[in-house]
């Protein structure tokens, strides 16, 4: 492809945006085709799949990731390969005056410089969500370390090479001028979470809740959160806010002063924390001047949102003539644990390939990816737990939180309400007063890591809990059933959860085990034995909420004339499994998984025509309600992959379009070859891939698909679902059928495709059906902040060594509740990969702030400690998946929870071990060793 043609058979239009049209090319290497009965005869295994779909290309070394193209891989692009360099400030405190051009090699000059002057004489700005500033200008000061302040285009590798280890940790190659103050800006968000329960408990209704009464906010002086002071009962919400606020103040107090309540206070940090995904980010970008098109390869979690937001940049500047359509191929993402959601990078890849003479590859070496790369945010907290002396039931629970955001916003107003909504636990508070603010600062800015916030928040209240129940004399997993919250029951921002709760099943089971029931035992006979080592156990519990509020699922499935199902699914495959597990969905309800599962779909969608309008977060129910009226209009388009999203949000898109291809695909087809009328659905059964009906005889999966397409019933369903902490459901008349499903977005392909050129998904073979009427959950469900919840807890021994400090794993049992299971192995693989983040984030995982931090630029794995094979007790873990109380359970998304325990088990294992209690995390071997020795 010489140019770029937008025809049908090629790319078909998502959207337009500004003038500006978005397409997504097909997909780069996508593995779909790994599980044909052909190639794979046995990867189903016995009860489940034997396999990932993608197994056999890891274990052998053919599956790529966007990092791996580069301009010779891509049909119709030059083979010349151009290669770009981003300069970074490794200091904040004096203003930025320019560069020393002479540190750059002879022979290795850049062709082109862009500057801060560059990008406004072509009127680029970052899209708001980033910020201003993309690239410092002269004699402004360093807004944090790592501010880019250039980017260098080379036009062959030997250079670029030559000039980036000239430049990369060269102190003279930027220039600084005179000393500047600290920059200073206003938090990026603050939250405050107030509730107190009202006479009917648990259960009944509260007095004063988010839920019930929304939320206030506060002032801003001089860069701090002031909130508002006036108290009224019968006031605003804010004013009712304040008084029951100051009640429970008032009631702690009171009823410590007296004896009756016992407090827990203290005040809890985290640290900084790297992602260290597999793959450091990367792009490679050509602006294809004749066909006016920029195609750019990413390596992101949000390839959606790249889209739409990178044509408006375009849009803004003077390369809106010059560029009508905007191409994204989203390749494999080698791991991403947040820190590729909606991170700034591709956007540098963007200006990049704008300026460059040839496609520009942009890519982060590690050194790169340290210095620029999201983070975890670090936590300071000052919180207080009180608990009735004679019950041990807990009474209140009052968190000051700070949140250090870094340099950009980024997603640090969510994290922060995040790891405040998340701070219960599992527990009931019939009284709260939790704040939370955003703040922004000079480290490098931080973003969507796993945990978001929850990490940091949990693990101290499993902190404080196990200290409550050693100051009560009471045993900690006995005090947590004592408080453990039941179904029904509401959460700190007064809202129901949407799920089963098992928590007291969990601290049952781990109530009995040997490393508990054994732990006094266990810890005199290894002292005894390895006088050189401490021996302590420690247990800890979490529930993580998993979606957003505002999840937006997409999927398809259509099969061909010999029974074959192709499935494509928005969710992007980061290595946790999601296209395995998608694929197997399909087996209940069509008798089969799918041959094709294509992820990070994005193309397909355009058949169901669907727009948006404002943020979901923020819009008004009148506004909803307005809109609804719009039978193609949904609150949001196209979701990210992340917040643990794909087990059940993903899920419930891809059984619905399952169930619409059934019940106008199969079905018909099915009373057609049987001759019947009317066919009970309850009494037709999937087995060994043929449907069997009472006596009837069976038909295959083949007959039937051939059967629909010989008589032109549907053979493809796609569907577009939203979820604000419920689903919405649509009705739909469907081949003469009033039917309501629980999605809001419908197509239909019927008979053969002629688009796809195959089995893969194309928009072209579907035609949108509009809905008749729409439910949208009510705007209000936001203040509930998260009602899905997924637990997991930890029993964990360890050894101390005296002398080194350092911590050995010598058993571990975890459990784990994640409702009704898709593939159990890819559960146990999350449950490992999570003890390995957990163990790094509790004893070696470090980034230290600011001048000495990452944004230096001098940070890798020669500094940075993750956990290895040898400090997660790889041979002594071993976990409990509880078994799905019925089938209709949901599927949890339990990515994120799995790592959370794991640090507050540890700590208070520590403590056991020692008797030495540490509020902060990691602890690290140098920490421990000087705590046990501080003599020396």
């Amino acid at each position: 492809m010489e140019t770029f043609r937008p025809d049908r058979r090629h790319f078909i239009k998502l959207c337009t945006v500004a003038g500006i049209s978005i397409f997504a090319a097909p997909a780069l290497w996508q593995l779909s085709r790994g599980q044909t009965s052909a190639e794979l005869p046995d990867w189903r295994g016995s009860g489940g799949p034997a396999f990932r779909t993608d197994g056999i290309a890891k274990v052998v070394g053919n599956k790529i990731f966007g990092r791996d193209f580069r301009a010779v891989d891509m049909p119709g692009w030059p083979d010349r390969q151009h290669y770009a360099f981003v300069v970074r400030c490794n200091r904040v405190e004096r203003r930025f005056s320019g560069f020393d051009w002479s540190q750059i090699p002879t022979g290795a000059e850049p062709y082109a410089r862009v500057t801060a002057q560059t990008l406004q004489q072509q009127g680029i700005k970052l899209p708001e969500f980033y910020g201003d500033l993309m690239l410092l200008p002269e004699g402004e000061s360093p807004r944090y370390y790592g501010h880019a302040v250039a980017m260098l285009l080379f036009d062959n590798f030997e250079k670029y090479a030559t000039a980036k280890q000239a430049l990369q940790f060269n102190k003279e190659f930027i220039r600084y001028g005179e000393q500047t103050p600290p920059m200073e800006r206003d938090p990026y968000a603050s939250w405050r979470i107030i509730r107190v329960e009202g006479p009917g408990g648990p259960t009944g209704e509260d007095l004063y809740s988010p839920l019930d009464d929304g939320l206030f906010f506060p002032q801003y002086r001089d860069h701090k959160a002031v909130w508002p002071r006036h108290a009224d009962q019968a006031g605003s919400v804010s004013e009712r806010g304040i008084y029951y606020a100051g009640q429970i103040r008032e009631r702690i107090e009171r009823e410590s002063a007296a004896g009756n309540w016992h407090l827990v206070e203290g005040e809890y940090r985290t640290q900084i924390v790297e992602p260290m995904m597999m793959e450091p980010e990367a792009t490679n970008g050509w602006l294809d001047t004749d066909g006016k098109t920029l195609h750019m390869v990413l390596t992101s979690q949000s390839p959606q949102d790249f889209q739409e937001m990178a044509a408006q940049l375009v849009a803004r500047s003077s390369f809106a003539g010059k560029i009508e359509n905007l191409v994204v191929h989203s390749g494999f993402v080698g791991g991403g644990f947040g820190g590729k959601d909606h991170s700034i990078f591709p956007y540098y890849g963007l200006v990049a390939a704008l300026f460059g003479e040839a496609p520009v590859r942009l890519a982060n070496n590690r050194f790169e990816q340290f210095q620029a790369g999201l983070k975890r945010h670090p936590f300071h907290m000052r919180n207080t737990l009180a608990v009735d002396k004679n019950t041990g039931k807990f009474q209140a629970l009052l968190s000051e939180m700070q949140v250090d955001g870094g340099g950009r916003q980024n997603f640090s107003p969510s994290v922060a309400m995040v790891g405040a909504s998340a701070i219960q636990s599992i527990y009931y508070f019939p009284r709260n007063d939790i704040s939370a603010v955003a703040n922004y600062s000079m480290n490098v800015d931080s973003g969507s890591m796993r945990g978001y916030g929850t990490m940091q928040t949990m693990n101290a209240m499993e902190m404080m809990v196990n200290r409550a129940a050693e100051e009560l004399g009471v045993d900690p997993i006995e005090l947590r059933l004592r408080n453990a919250t039941e179904t029904g029951w509401r959460n700190t921002q007064g809202a129901v959860p949407q799920v089963k709760v098992r928590y007291r099943e969990i601290l049952e089971k781990a109530r009995a085990h040997p490393i508990w029931t054994e732990r006094a035992r266990r810890k005199q006979d290894f002292e005894e034995k390895e006088p050189g080592y401490f021996f302590g156990t420690g247990f800890a519990i979490a529930t993580k909420d998993y979606g957003t509020g505002g999840a937006a699922p997409s999927a398809a499935v259509q099969f061909d004339e010999n029974g074959e199902l192709s499935l494509a699914i928005g969710f992007m495959e980061m290595g946790t499994g999601t296209q395995t597990s998608q694929a197997v969905l399909l087996e209940k309800t069509l008798g089969a998984p799918a041959s094709e599962c294509h992820v990070a779909e994005i193309e397909a969608w355009n058949a169901l025509q669907q727009f948006q309008t404002e943020s979901p977060y923020t819009m008004s129910q009148a506004h909803q309600d307005k809109m609804s009226a719009e039978p193609l209009w949904t609150p949001v388009v196209a979701m990210a992959s992340s917040a643990s999203m794909s087990s059940y949000f993903q899920s419930h898109a891809t059984e619905q379009a399952a169930g619409i291809l059934f019940h106008h695909g199969l079905l018909p087809a099915a009373r057609r070859l049987w001759q019947a009328e009317e066919i009970d659905p309850a009494q037709l059964q999937w087995r060994s891939g043929r449907l069997h009906y009472r006596q009837l005889p069976s038909l295959s999966l083949r007959q039937l698909a051939r059967e629909a397409h010989r008589s032109g019933l549907v053979t493809g369903a796609m569907v577009h679902a939203f979820n604000r902490w419920k689903w919405a459901e649509a009705d739909f008349e469907l081949d003469g059928e009033n039917r309501t499903w629980v999605v809001d977005g419908l197509a239909l392909r019927r008979g053969p495709g002629s688009g796809s050129g195959g089995t893969g998904i194309s928009s072209a073979d579907y035609r949108v059906v509009k809905r008749r009427a729409v439910r949208y959950p009510k705007t209000s469900l936001n203040n509930a902040m998260v009602t899905y919840y997924a637990p997991t807890a930890a029993l964990v021994e360890v050894a101390v060594n005296k002398g080194t400090g350092e911590v050995k794993i010598l058993g571990l049992q975890n459990y784990m509740e994640c409702g009704r299971l898709i593939v159990r192995q890819l559960v146990e693989g999350q449950i490992e990969g999570g003890v390995a983040m957990g163990v790094g984030h509790a004893l070696y995982e470090v980034l230290p702030p600011l001048a000495e931090g990452a944004g230096n630029g001098t940070w890798n794995l020669n500094r940075y400690q993750v956990a290895l094979a040898r400090d997660v007790g790889v041979w002594n873990q071993r976990h409990e998946i509880l078994d799905p109380e019925s089938e209709t359970d949901p599927h949890k998304g339990i990515a994120e929870v799995v790592a959370i325990p794991i640090v507050a088990a540890l700590s208070e294992a520590i403590y056991q071990a020692t008797g030495i209690r540490f509020n902060d995390t990691p602890i690290t071997p140098e920490i421990l060793r000087r705590a046990l020795n501080p003599e020396v």
